[in-house]
């Protein structure tokens, strides 16, 4: 399938937006701004599902290239975090590769790797039960809320498909989506806007119980739905726009967002030891974080692609 130049600018949008998050402070500003960012990792999948069809399913190969591009660099990647920045043993490493807790943006290779291999499932279920497939996320989301607002201590249900399936499914499903959306650009950004000011409402409302993690994260309901308002945004856009994002610097990141999304940890590691010597300004110092952490990612990413070996960028994922 050819390049898409404007789905790669959405991915770079999504991965500089991924960088931002890791690298805002534990402070009511970011409850503040999580919500502007928080459709990223829902995006990507979104985009995988959307460049997945049924025929390339059918006539196989594709899934298991996809499985073989991902598996080795989360190998590599997953045992360089919790050897080298976490400081495991073996077996802790070992633990980490498994459970996708090598680093904190570990998990969304993994459950990438699940929605993979589910991918010939979920288009039957689609033909047969549309409804109970579309239900899996809201249904665990909103069993998620409520379980923590009563103070059920919950295992980091966030590596689990369940709880990213329909953006997913979305991607899979675009063909009717487009047809039932065609025409509401308007409406769907009026949508967008109400579930940005909802899930505003929800941050601050979690931070006020006390629950810095719920106040943030990605996996809520109201974060689920600005994040199918995004991308309803993403794909009614205007064909003008699109073409604009298509040459903008976005494309090119967009390009080398998976290799980003593996490494740009250890770059702000690094990148956060240096800034503490300069003693700058919350807010200067959290900007310059993120722009160098993702500068010098972007540029490792392309110092790898075209220095190394075609095989040893593909292991890192660098290709």
């Amino acid at each position: 399938m050819p390049k898409d130049h404007y789905l790669q600018a959405v991915r770079g949008a999504a991965i500089t937006a991924v960088v931002f998050i890791h690298c805002l402070p534990q402070c009511d500003v970011s409850v503040a701004l999580r919500p502007l960012l928080n459709w990223a990792v829902a995006a990507f999948l979104f985009l995988s599902g959307l460049l997945t069809t049924e025929a390339s399913i059918t006539r196989g190969g594709v899934l298991e290239r996809r499985l073989w591009r991902t598996l080795p660099p989360y190998v590599v990647w997953s045992l360089a975090y919790a050897l080298l920045l976490q400081g495991s043993g073996t077996w802790g490493a070992l633990k980490a590769l498994l459970t996708a807790g090598a680093a904190a943006q570990m998990y969304f290779i993994a459950v990438y790797l699940q929605l993979t291999m589910l991918t010939s499932l979920l288009y039957r279920l689609l033909r047969w039960r549309p409804l109970i497939v579309y239900a899996v996320t809201p249904l665990s989301l909103a069993a998620y809320e409520v379980l923590t607002a009563v103070g059920v201590a919950l295992p980091i249900l966030g590596r689990l498909f369940p709880m990213w399936l329909v953006f997913y499914v979305v991607g899979l499903d675009w063909e009717r989506w487009r047809a039932r959306l065609q025409g509401k650009f308007r409406a769907a950004l009026v949508a967008l806007g109400a579930c940005l000011a909802i899930q505003l409402v929800s941050g601050f409302a979690w931070l006020h119980l006390g629950d810095y993690n719920m106040a943030t994260t990605q996996l809520k309901l109201s974060s689920m739905a600005t994040s199918l308002c995004v991308i309803a945004v993403i794909m009614l856009l205007p064909a003008s726009e699109k073409h604009r994002l298509s040459e903008s610097f976005l494309a090119g990141v967009g390009d080398a967002s998976f290799g980003i999304y593996l490494c740009h940890m250890f770059v702000l590691a690094v990148v956060r030891k240096v800034l503490t010597f300069l003693a700058l300004p919350a807010v200067l110092s959290t900007v310059l974080l993120w722009l160098l952490t993702l500068t010098i990612s972007f540029v490792l990413c392309a110092f790898v692609r075209t220095t190394s070996p075609r095989r040893f960028a593909d292991v890192v994922g660098m290709r």
